[in-house]
């Protein structure tokens, strides 16, 4: 070795270095390979110990661009040793070369690189690879490793499905997950967390769980792989990587954590398995019905689509505007399951399907999303649902962007399609339920932003009534391809009976809808009405508020989320509570609710029920209200200052307080009907304030609105259950 190689090698090998200048050596060792090979190891060494990510792409584009089936050699060599979020981009080295591509199909065969390690992705790559020896030998190998296994655990899994589809026992199917799931898992508050969270999993339904459970190793997120380790000390330990840098790793498996200095670590090679070990199926049938219907309990309500069959594109490049622009695209900082209010989404990882893609984008807009499909369908959906929930209502070129700053555009029409050849219609649309995807800060009134989902930007969930009660043939989403690239992420059915058809403006209610039948007991009668979407109105408005609300029996409290209920109830009741934002079309419930202020009786108007919900409804702001929101800050801590201590509605609160929530950027109607503000909110971002706590100066009814409310942060606050109690109190005339 020269000592000019031998001191550029000693530079490669210098971490204090910057990685530019790492990279340059890198780039000037491969030049000399042919005439001196010495380099090479410490080249592969960068790509095989813990290091700089940056450093390692820049080596990798070094290699890739090197015609030379000794670099092919090495990368694949290399392949195993690597860290998964690397094997990644190694691979996407080696399938670009024909003669690479077969040195890694034989690798695989011969053991070297193990199967489960590649990716479905990558798996379907190599078989469908534009050389067509290297695809046909893929096809070869890889039906050779994985047919066998994969035809008897088809068979296993063909035999419990039936099983898993009968109720099981809850209380037996625990005292299983205890034994045997919670030394890995983790579900509800019970386990430990070095496996999957099992919480939400159980809206996938038992008998696809049941898949995960026979097949442990048909799909394994990379995360968590389990990885082996020997040391120089002789002994070899498992377990999937909790934490690594270049000092130590810590390998956690169910036995506990290890932390294991790197240099004591002999070598380290990725399984490509699950921690999980196979031979569940002696549980047998009883005990896996049992099992599921235990995690699958509290999900019943909810099933997952699979949208496999109409995504369109991949979070590993850019949606909108260019592929190539990497960071134009919805980057999660988590796949598997996440909750909008209470409704479970998954958010699918691009490992996990067969072409990568794990995003619907419809054509609109410029660029890249003016190339993708108008129209997909959701084929074998198989479920009778009252809701469909929806994740995403984002898109390129959305409100406010640019010439879009008009909502009310439509922008994806579903078709929902059912088994007996009935169909329904939605109609999404720019403004209402879509948002450009690029600014946290815009909001929109028909849909709810999950914070912390994305690493930059955001994406929003929302829900639509089904008024059909029959099984889902399938579901069409179709664009306007107009400025607006709409997106789509994830679809949850609630299921259950549909409910009637939506009435007309102008329908009487009462041919349509039953209304649920109402009981009173003494104290202020109170019928609270709630319901739409971007809340979970169910345990707030209702079961949070009611027992507010009822506190001491000075209220007797019915909550609904159906407005037909409203018109027959006005009759009997002191206050009506208002916090729906679903479509109340009605004309002669509309009427009703204004001869019932007309009356001098009361209203509540709280949160949701505060905002522009209704546009063939101005009435309802202008003289009810007196105003208004289209927007909000985004959920966040703010202040609360009391204006008027002396008003009944603020007895006993607190002059100041804080409170998380979602600061309604409220604008009084100048034609509205007079208000007096009893409390403002501080936006820390902006520093302006906004009425949170008012009067509306009505002739005739007392009408108290409350803009705070959007979850548990508000709704279990004392300072908001005063309010809320005054509020009544005050609107009952008490």
């Amino acid at each position: 070795m020269t000592p000019l190689i031998q001191k550029l090698i000693a530079k490669l090998g210098d971490a204090a270095l910057a990685d530019d200048e790492r990279a340059q050596v890198a780039a000037s060792l491969l030049s000399v390979r042919q005439m001196n090979a010495d380099p090479l190891p410490a080249i592969a060494k960068i790509l095989a110990t813990p290091g700089s990510p940056a450093l390692q792409r820049k080596v990798l584009d070094t290699l890739g661009a090197i015609p030379d089936r000794s670099v092919g050699a090495l990368l694949v060599e290399n392949y195993p040793k690597a860290a998964p979020e690397l094997q990644e981009a190694i691979f996407a080295q080696v399938i670009k070369r024909g003669e690479w591509s077969l040195l890694l199909v034989e690798a695989l065969k011969s053991g070297q690189v193990n199967f489960n390690s590649l990716s479905p992705i990558a798996a379907s790559r190599l078989r469908t690879h534009s050389d067509k020896a290297v695809a046909s030998r893929a096809n070869s190998v890889l039906d050779e490793l994985r047919g066998p296994e994969v035809k008897e655990k088809n068979a296993l899994i063909a035999r419990f499905t039936p099983e898993v589809e009968k109720p099981g026992n809850v209380e037996n199917g625990h005292k299983l997950f205890t034994a045997n799931c919670a030394v890995c898992h983790r579900f509800k508050s019970e386990g430990k967390d070095i496996a999957p969270e099992l919480t939400g999993m159980g809206a996938k339904g038992a008998e696809e769980l049941l898949v995960h459970v026979l097949d442990p190793n048909r799909y394994v997120e990379p995360n968590f792989y389990s990885f082996s380790i020997e040391t120089k000390d002789g002994e070899t330990v498992d377990g999937i990587i909790g934490r690594e840098n270049q000092a130590s790793v810590l390998l956690r498996n169910a036995s506990g954590d290890v932390e294991i200095k790197t240099s004591n670590i002999k070598g380290r090679r990725n399984t490509g398995l699950s921690l999980m070990p196979n031979g569940f199926e002696a549980l047998g049938a009883e005990g896996l019905r049992d099992l599921l219907g235990y995690i699958c309990a509290d999900e019943n309500r909810y099933r997952l689509l699979d949208l496999t069959s109409a995504f369109t594109t991949s979070t590993t490049r850019g949606i909108y505007a260019a592929a190539e622009a990497l960071e134009d695209t919805l980057r999660f900082r988590k796949f598997g399951i996440v909750r909008g209010g209470d409704v479970p989404f998954e958010v699918v990882s691009p490992n996990r399907t067969t072409g990568g893609n794990n995003l619907i984008v419809l054509k609109g807009g410029n660029g890249v999303a003016k190339t993708m499909p108008q129209k997909v369908e959701i084929d074998r959906v198989g479920v009778k649902a009252s809701r469909l929930h929806f994740l995403g209502g984002v898109g390129g070129w959305a409100w406010p962007f640019g010439e879009n700053k008009k909502p009310g555009m439509p922008v994806v029409k579903v078709t929902v399609q059912f088994a007996n050849s009935q169909t329904e219609e939605i109609i999404l649309k720019n403004g209402v339920e879509f948002v450009d995807w690029i600014d946290p800060q815009n909001e929109v009134p028909g849909s709810k932003q999950i914070p912390g989902l994305l690493q930059r930007g955001q994406v929003r969930w929302f829900s639509k009534p089904l008024q059909h009660q029959a099984v889902i043939e399938k579901i069409t989403l179709e664009s306007f391809d107009n400025a607006v690239a709409p997106t789509l992420v994830a679809i949850t059915a609630e299921v259950g009976e549909g409910g009637a058809a939506s009435p007309e403006p102008g329908t009487p209610t009462s041919k349509l809808e039953v209304p649920p039948a109402l009981k009173w007991r003494e104290g202020i009668k109170v019928l609270s009405v709630g319901g739409g979407s971007s809340h979970d109105f169910g345990r707030w408005f209702n079961q949070a508020d009611t027992a507010t609300l009822s506190t001491g029996g000075k209220a007797s409290v019915n909550y609904t989320d159906q407005p037909s209920a409203i018109l027959p109830a006005l009759k009997d009741i002191d206050v009506l509570y208002l916090s729906s934002n679903q479509p109340m079309p009605d004309a002669a419930m509309r009427k009703g609710i204004f001869d019932f202020a007309d009356a001098g009786k009361g209203l509540l108007l709280v949160h949701p029920g505060l905002w522009y919900n209704w546009q063939d409804w101005p009435e309802y702001n202008r003289v009810l209200v007196g105003g208004g929101a289209r927007s909000h800050d985004k959920f966040g801590e703010f202040e609360v200052t009391v204006e008027e201590a002396g008003h009944p509605i603020m007895a006993g609160v607190p002059a100041t307080f804080k409170i998380s929530d979602e600061l309604y950027h409220f604008q009084r109607d100048e034609q509205g009907t007079p208000m007096q503000v009893l409390a403002t909110g501080k936006s820390p971002i902006t520093g302006r304030t906004f009425p949170v706590v008012w009067i509306v100066k009505h002739p005739k009814a007392r009408i108290a609105c409350v803009t705070l409310g959007h979850d548990g942060k508000a709704h279990e606050h004392p300072a908001f259950k005063s309010i809320l109690q005054n509020g009544l109190a005050w609107a009952a005339g008490k």
